[in-house]
Order: structure tokens, then C-alpha cells, then sequence
């Protein structure tokens, strides 16, 4: 459990044009043997009741308890995880690369690598969609459901993990994929 907090948060607190020195070689603990595909209720197409973004809903959040919330897909160079049902979502206050300056302001626009180090660990949750036994699907989650990076998803899971240094981790009961932004549109798509 520890090796796979620690992987996770180095996957969230690596910023744009960064790398950490495990990046390459680490992965996230065993998942499921073989590939399974999400039960049917995962994502639901409805959108659910609204929702407090990541920042607010990780302020008082405890390990197994269910919570809800608002993020878009992305926060890092790389918010899915090959070969795993895990994904990065930010919270949407935090403004991404392709909703800043130019269209070519950084080459992963679903990056928040101009954003505050501390806001970025305070708005960042790792999702995983998990099998019966509570571990992450052997699949990547991009795809499923419409989960693209840069979209809208409205989140509503059990904390599998927390920490104060940002680590939150939320294995996924419900998801609803949204849109995604636009610079003129900052919550376009969420709705």
C-alpha cells in the first residue's frame, strides 16, 4: 500500500516538462489478473446532483468514506495509466495549459505546469475504476465511458487513500464524463 500511495503521488506532483527519476520504471501495485470491463452502472449518463470541486471535497474527506466531486482529466504530462483503470483529475478552478495565453502556451494541454505546486497537490485526485476485489481494472481507463484528458468528470467514490501531503485516491462507484472547456468557456462542458 505504501509503494502504491508513493507511485500515485509521484504521477500527480510531476509538473510539465518534468520528470521524476522513477517515473519510467515505476508502476502501480497488482491489479486485477485479467482485463474486465467496468460493471455497467460505472458511467452513468445522467448527470448527477451538483458537486464541490476536488479542493473542497479533499478538505474533509477520511479514508472509506464516500464523496463526491467535480474535476476535469488531467493535472500532469500523463493522466492515464497504461495497462490500469487509473486517471488524474484536477479541480476545475485550476486553470491548464490549454486554457491559458496561446494555443501552442505548452505541447500538453492537459497539463497545469504555470500552476501553484501547493494548489495543484490541494486540487488533484487519482481515480481508479476497480473490480470486485477492489483492485484497478488491467485496462486503461482512457475511453471508457467517453473518459478523455481535458474533460469534465462529476466523481462519486470510496477514499481508498489520504494523506496531507496530496496523495487522495478514490476507487469510483459513478462516473459522468462532461465536456471539455474552452478558453472562452472555462466551465463549458461541465454541465
Amino acid at each position: 500500500m505504501f509503494l502504491r500511495s508513493t507511485v500515485l503521488a509521484s504521477i500527480v506532483l510531476v509538473g510539465c516538462g518534468e520528470s521524476s527519476p522513477n517515473e519510467q520504471a515505476a508502476k502501480p501495485a497488482p491489479v486485477s489478473p485479467t482485463p474486465a470491463a467496468p460493471s455497467n452502472d460505472v458511467f452513468v449518463s445522467a448527470r448527477p446532483a451538483d458537486a464541490p470541486g476536488i479542493t473542497e471535497a479533499k478538505k474533509s474527506a477520511k479514508k472509506g468514506e464516500t464523496v463526491r466531486f467535480l474535476g476535469r482529466i488531467g493535472g500532469k504530462k500523463v493522466s492515464f495509466i497504461d495497462g490500469n483503470a487509473i486517471f488524474i483529475a484536477a479541480d476545475p478552478s485550476l486553470v491548464s495549459c490549454e486554457l491559458m495565453g496561446d494555443e501552442d502556451h505548452c505541447s500538453v494541454p492537459w497539463d497545469y505546469c504555470c500552476e501553484d505546486g501547493d494548489a495543484l497537490r490541494e486540487g488533484t485526485a487519482t481515480i481508479q475504476i476497480v473490480d470486485g476485489s477492489g483492485k484497478p481494472l488491467r485496462q486503461s481507463a482512457k475511453g471508457m465511458g467517453g473518459l478523455d484528458e481535458s474533460k469534465f468528470v462529476l466523481v462519486e467514490g470510496v477514499v481508498q487513500d489520504r494523506n496531507d501531503e496530496g496523495v487522495f485516491i478514490v476507487n469510483a462507484k459513478h462516473i459522468w464524463v462532461g465536456g471539455k472547456p474552452t478558453r472562452a468557456d472555462h466551465m463549458g462542458g461541465s454541465m
